[in-house]
Order: C-alpha cells, then sequence, then structure tokens
C-alpha cells in the first residue's frame, strides 16, 4: 500500500494516516474517523475507508 496515497482528497487524509490510526488503539471505523476527521467534505471517501480500515484491523488481529 502507498501510505502517501490519498484516501480523502478533501480532508488530506492518507493511506498512511488510516493505518497509523489502527496502529496506534483505534478498534473501529468510528474511532478512526473521529480521530481523523475525514468524510466531511464530499463523503465520497467514507465507504473506501470503511474497508480500509476493516482490513486493516483483520490483518493485525483483532
Amino acid at each position: 500500500m502507498k501510505k502517501d496515497k490519498f484516501a480523502c482528497n478533501c480532508k488530506s487524509i492518507t493511506y498512511g494516516m488510516i493505518e497509523d490510526a489502527v496502529k496506534n488503539g483505534d478498534k473501529s471505523y468510528e474511532e478512526v474517523e473521529k480521530r481523523l476527521r475525514f468524510g466531511t467534505g464530499c463523503g465520497k471517501c467514507k465507504e473506501f475507508i470503511q474497508y480500509l480500515v476493516r482490513d486493516l484491523l483483520t490483518e493485525d488481529g483483532r
């Protein structure tokens, strides 16, 4: 995964920022959303990021 690729263009949230949030203890999509505040612009990123967080949590064994 390219850590510098944007997952949310409106808020400049990268894949790496989402991955770091999961590695730093966020246990759900909602926790990552609250920490990074993505999806408050156009909202088009929400579904994709939901799947990304799910996959990262699965890789992490949660």
